[in-house]
């Protein structure tokens, strides 16, 4: 639950490193400059400076869930150690109010010849509970690390999985104001992560702080509600979930035939639009007809390719997805054959090229996709440079809600592959309220089947139909 209150603010601060070619140099940088300077010489410096941030400002409110994205070596995890404490910035002031919990470095904090029940008693003890406090905690802890009776050995033995469930499970227990986690969740194997997140959002709705840096675009925007962008020591971008991954596919993927990001006008657009569906949601069918230029949206990719026009036909009236019924997306597009010869030397194998498309939630989650790789379709890319597809797709009943479409185009083959050219989330579809419930994203068709009641044998069959 956010609220107006500020508990992170990041005025203007730097970070710089000093790196030393060789040992003597570090001695020599002790001793010189306060020799030079009761000589009154000029000062001189026997390392290379490295900025790893500079001139970064942003403000966190109470509540919100902040994802950072960026390459390695952009000054992610300094950032976090910067707030956190661990380091003090070269130049600007952090102010953080609460008490902050990290999981930045697995085993940080942890002695490594402690067992795991000893080391819970350190770390909260460090985080500042009372014994008596870490005792009445110490079932739940133990229950939500799950790592059995490892938790008597020597935590030297853990793996990094186990370490990490161990850290992460004190951390719950304490409750911080606060919450910092460098990638940590990728060490945890599916089942954890989902125990993670669940007891993540339970922190959220109590009005916790989270930073959390990852490389997952998807965990991103289906956790987080703002996104920060860095990119070689520098702020980028500071905005929602969804144009913060954007802006990170498109460093990632860097394309001289980017679209820009969406403006504000098309943001405007987009809010009257389903405010328009909401009011007025006339079922009529109708086609959609869109061109390269309507297409306002992030595109990634390494070039050579571009989709011509998307047709889809069998949408309702204000881009309405029809439950339980078939659509239809005709897609022309075309490619430089001269690009697809480079990709051949560079180690693609195949010589198939292929469009695909998705639906998305608004997290960014994605409901199901398809495209030619997976079917098998084959396309002659060397015989022609230009080709239309359509694809035909009975929807499923989805959760009442918006959509997101995306379109991609790529060269090789299912399991080796390279993006042309990506165009995420291109267009806004709405769901409307179904005659099924839908529990969770989409309902699934079934039987229940009455075998017998008070010992007497029945068959009784309830089908649900999709329709």
């Amino acid at each position: 639950m956010c609220s107006d209150e500020t508990v992170i603010q990041v005025d203007d601060i730097g970070k710089c490193f000093e790196i030393y070619k060789q040992p003597q140099d570090r001695l020599k940088q002790f001793i010189y400059p306060k020799i030079q300077n009761a000589l009154k010489k000029p000062l001189r410096n026997y390392y290379e400076p490295f900025w790893a941030l500079q001139h970064i400002s942003f403000e966190v409110k109470k509540g919100q869930s902040v994802g950072i994205l960026g390459q390695n070596g952009s000054g992610k995890s300094t950032l976090l150690q910067l707030i956190n404490g661990i380091l003090t910035p070269t130049y600007g002031h952090i102010r953080v109010q609460g008490n902050i919990g990290s999981l930045i470095e697995l085993g940080s904090g942890f002695n490594p010849d402690f067992t795991g029940r000893e080391n819970v008693h350190l770390n909260g003890s460090l985080l500042g509970l009372s014994n008596q406090a870490i005792e009445q905690k110490f079932d739940q802890i133990a229950a939500f690390a799950d790592i059995g009776e490892h938790l008597e050995r020597a935590v030297k033995t853990y793996s990094s999985g186990m370490m990490l469930r161990l850290a992460f499970a004190v951390q719950m227990a304490v409750e911080p104001d606060i919450l910092i986690i460098d990638e940590a969740l990728a060490v945890g194997d599916a089942k954890f992560q989902l125990k993670c997140f669940k007891r993540l959002d339970e922190l959220k709705e109590k009005g916790t702080t989270i930073l959390f840096v990852s490389h997952s675009t998807e965990m991103v925007r289906s956790f987080c509600d703002v996104g920060l962008v860095l990119n070689y020591g520098q702020l980028i971008l500071q905005s929602d979930a969804k144009a913060a991954t954007s802006q990170y596919l498109s460093l990632l993927f860097p394309d001289k035939y980017s679209i820009t990001s969406e403006t504000e006008q098309s943001d405007a657009n987009s809010t009257h639009f389903i405010k328009t569906v909401i009011q007025n949601p006339k079922l009529t069918q109708h086609t959609i007809y869109l061109e390269p230029e309507k297409m306002n949206c992030y595109t990634f990719g390494i070039g050579g390719a571009q989709i011509n026009y998307l047709k889809i036909s069998g949408l309702h009236e204000g881009n309405v997805i029809p439950q339980g019924q078939e659509i239809k997306i005709r897609c022309q597009f075309s490619w430089e054959i001269a690009v697809l010869q480079q990709q051949l030397l560079e180690g693609i194998r195949e010589k198939n090229i292929t469009v695909g498309i998705s639906l998305a939630d608004k997290k960014g989650s994605y409901i199901y996709g398809c495209n030619g790789f997976d079917i098998g379709l084959q396309i002659d890319c060397f015989k022609d440079t230009c080709c239309t597809v359509e694809f035909s797709i009975k929807t499923p009943i989805l959760a009442e809600g918006d959509y997101f479409l995306t379109a991609a185009i790529a060269f090789g083959n299912l399991s080796h592959h390279v993006q042309l050219k990506w165009y995420d989330c291109f267009m806004l579809l709405k769901i409307l309220k179904s005659q099924r419930n839908v529990f969770g994203t989409i309902a699934i068709d079934y039987k229940m089947i009455l075998l017998n009641q008070n010992g007497i044998e029945n068959e009784q069959t309830t089908a649900i139909d999709l329709q």
